[in-house]
């Protein structure tokens, strides 16, 4: 889509800025983050709104947090952004948050030695210090994929992977059980479907939905599309939750989403969070009617304010 004179309708501002229409009606509405006019059928943007989002959306990118940095100008979200850039191009140094360069370097550190649990204490001193959100993008996020990258350049082996797994899918259960309550507007079902044995993606989500008020229901990794199924319907939840990489078990994969696809009844919304490629997307796909959404951790709040969830 073009703008005109009258300026730009939401999917087209949607399409400029990356952002979704569910994200943006969410930072205008709970943020105030920019305040477009309202011309016959609904909102219009202006040049300086598509900018200012697309400011705003590549310092979530870096780890900032939609709530802390709103109502900055524009003139400080671009500092901040320059500060950013200046920050991640410092060799070995990752921003997390209020944490400094070298209690990051120390957690690595904690690491490469197996030193369970400095990196346990580590990370829990952080938890305490940051908001969910912060701790997921400031922290969370980039140490999987600091940890990720060394794996891959043979700097780290995979029982180190595997231990910092643990580590944080512990600190993540641990405050979905704080988080978690009884009086709830939905609930919502998590899980890995069956061949998908990775549950950092879901354990994520399902912590914020629950810091969000909402109920959960988590399942875990490698389950039958049976068996959710069974739980989503029982369970009488809003929507499904899976989390999809397609790396190890992807036959498995493909054939229980085509499973859940067609047979999820019609008022359960199933959201997909990963990376997927064009056959699992596919395997993805539900009936006309049904909704079927491709969620990202940084539209993913939006989603969870739509259904109820307040932050």
């Amino acid at each position: 889509m073009e703008g005109n004179e009258k300026g730009y309708p939401i999917r087209a501002v949607a399409q400029l800025t990356g952002l979704s229409v569910d994200t943006l009606r969410a930072w205008e509405r709970r943020y105030k983050a920019v305040s477009p006019q309202r011309q016959g059928r609904g909102r219009v943007y202006n040049e300086g709104d598509i900018e200012r989002l697309t400011l705003l959306k590549n310092a979530v990118d870096r780890g900032h947090s939609i709530g802390r940095i709103a109502a900055l100008s524009d003139e400080k979200l671009l500092a901040l952004l320059n500060r950013s850039a200046e920050l991640a191009s410092r060799p070995e140094k990752t921003a997390v948050g209020a944490s400094s360069t070298v209690e990051w370097n120390r957690i690595i550190e904690a690491i490469e030695r197996y030193d369970y649990a400095e990196t346990d204490r580590e990370i829990s001193r952080l938890a305490a210090l940051l908001m969910p959100q912060e701790l997921i993008h400031q922290v969370m996020v980039p140490l999987m994929t600091e940890v990720g990258d060394r794996w891959h350049k043979g700097r780290f082996n995979i029982a180190q992977e595997h231990m910092i797994s643990a580590v944080l899918n512990n600190l993540l259960g641990s405050l979905i059980r704080m988080y978690t309550r009884e009086d709830t507007p939905c609930r919502i079902l998590f899980a890995a479907p069956a061949g998908e044995q990775h549950v950092f993606g879901i354990m994520t989500a399902a912590m914020l939905a629950a810091r969000g008020g909402l109920g959960i229901i988590y399942l875990g990794a490698e389950m039958p599309a049976e068996d959710i199924l069974d739980a989503a319907t029982k369970g009488k939840v809003s929507g499904v939750v899976l989390g999809v990489k397609g790396v190890n078990g992807r036959d498995t994969t493909i054939q229980h989403l085509k499973t859940l696809a067609q047979n999820l009844p019609r008022h359960i919304e199933l959201w997909i969070g990963g990376q997927l490629d064009h056959d699992l997307k596919q395997a993805t796909e539900r009936p006309a009617g049904r909704r079927n959404i491709m969620v990202s951790l940084l539209e993913l709040e939006a989603q969870l304010i739509r259904l109820g969830a307040r932050f």
